[in-house]
């Protein structure tokens, strides 16, 4: 199995992975497609195309199940919306739920028992319901959350179709159960008509109907109990990674109480971690506190509406081509690219930047009005805690 050499994730949340022998596979923005492209032969005509394989996510052979999780792992970090297949989640990742979860309650400010430092100074906030739990570091620059996900379901028709069917399974199973009931009154009432003498007669008839009676009873609350033990939800933990300068408004409140506790522990400490844009950061999100609950991210469907509007255009961006050549360029803008461990965050909203993480806490970030005009390194002095 090749190791990735680059994986990017496009604004529309389709991903490009390139692998070390060369191969490549492609995510659809929506996750439910990969195309899957072999490296070419040493031997192979430079016209001869690649060998492509084109399949539904849900429906991966195994040959390429372990390559399409971890591409799904990158997107699903990066992205809104995660796409969770349950068949190629591996089943310690699994967790099976009766309940339907869909959002989480916070802790206030003066619950402290959901707050703490670790040991390398990330602050964790948990739920009340220990569904969801929010980290951020030092740095400040970026936090990651984790929360439960119900993996991705059909669509809606196929679910209200399958509910359907469960009710009249029910349905059926409560009219077989009440005609066994309805039997053994109406049997009664008859046995009592019949005359004295043919009493121990009948009642030597009765003993096997009541025992089938009872068997038909039992099995009726057997398949009930079935098909009630059938209705649980597939759950799994998703983490997603954000900059703390872009927060989702579903996870503003959780990242007000975590700089909160930052600057409450800075103060105790006597230790000044909260650089200049913490500083407004912390007065940005102020405004969150009082909104407790979080709407949680929904997965996406399992099948795609519009298959036929997903473009599959690799971008061959390791390639030393000439700068005039954009024919295959993908169309659209770049969101995070991680190449060889280290992660590159671009954000093209109000001003374009990027944000460099080498893996070990620090951060680059550019300043200026362009990529790279000039950047600023923040790091964590070992033994200090303090943010440089």
């Amino acid at each position: 199995m090749a190791a990735e050499v680059q994986m990017v994730l496009y604004e529309d949340d389709s991903v490009q992975v390139q692998y070390v022998d060369g191969s490549r596979l492609q995510l659809s923005p929506c996750g439910s497609e990969f195309l899957f492209e072999k490296a070419p032969l040493v031997s192979a005509h430079p016209l001869e195309q690649p060998e492509r394989i084109r399949q539904r996510t849900h429906f991966v052979i195994s040959t390429y199940r372990e390559q399409l999780q971890r591409a799904l792992d990158f997107r699903n970090s990066f992205a809104t919306c995660p796409f969770l297949s349950e068949s190629i989640i591996p089943s310690e990742r699994k967790k099976h739920i009766f309940i339907d979860i869909s959002e989480v309650r916070w802790p206030s400010l003066d619950m402290d028992d959901r707050m703490i430092c670790m040991q390398n100074g990330t602050v964790k906030i948990s739920s009340l319901d220990g569904h969801a739990y929010l980290c951020l570091p030092k740095s400040q620059h970026e936090f990651t959350v984790h929360f439960l996900c119900k993996t991705s379901q059909k669509p809606d028709s196929s679910r209200v179709l399958s509910e359907k069917n469960n009710h009249a399974k029910k349905d059926k199973l409560i009219e077989k159960t009440g005609k066994i009931y309805t039997n053994e009154s109406l049997s009664g009432q008859r046995l009592k008509k019949k005359d004295n003498a043919l009493h121990c007669q009948i009642m030597k008839s009765k003993e096997p109907l009541e025992k089938k009676s009872c068997v038909n009873r039992s099995e009726g609350r057997e398949a009930l109990h079935s098909l009630g033990t059938k209705h649980t939800y597939v759950y799994t933990w998703v983490k997603q990674r954000w900059c703390v300068a872009s927060c989702p408004d579903e996870w503003k409140y959780p990242l007000s109480l975590a700089l909160h506790f930052h600057s409450k522990i800075s103060n105790v400490s006597g230790i000044d971690v909260n650089i200049t844009q913490s500083r407004i950061l912390t007065s940005d999100v102020s405004e969150e506190r009082g909104k407790e609950v979080s709407v949680l991210p929904r997965a996406l469907l399992l099948s795609c509406p519009v298959p036929h509007l997903h473009r599959w255009n690799f971008c061959d961006s390791l390639s030393q081509r000439p700068s005039d050549e954009e024919e295959y360029s993908y169309p659209e803008l770049v969101k995070v690219v991680w190449y060889k461990g280290i992660t590159y965050r671009l954000t093209h909203k109000n001003m374009n930047s990027i944000e460099i993480y080498p893996g070990d806490g620090s951060v680059f970030k550019s300043e200026g009005a362009y990529f790279g005009n000039y950047f600023t390194y923040y790091s964590i002095r070992e033994g200090s805690g303090e943010v440089s």
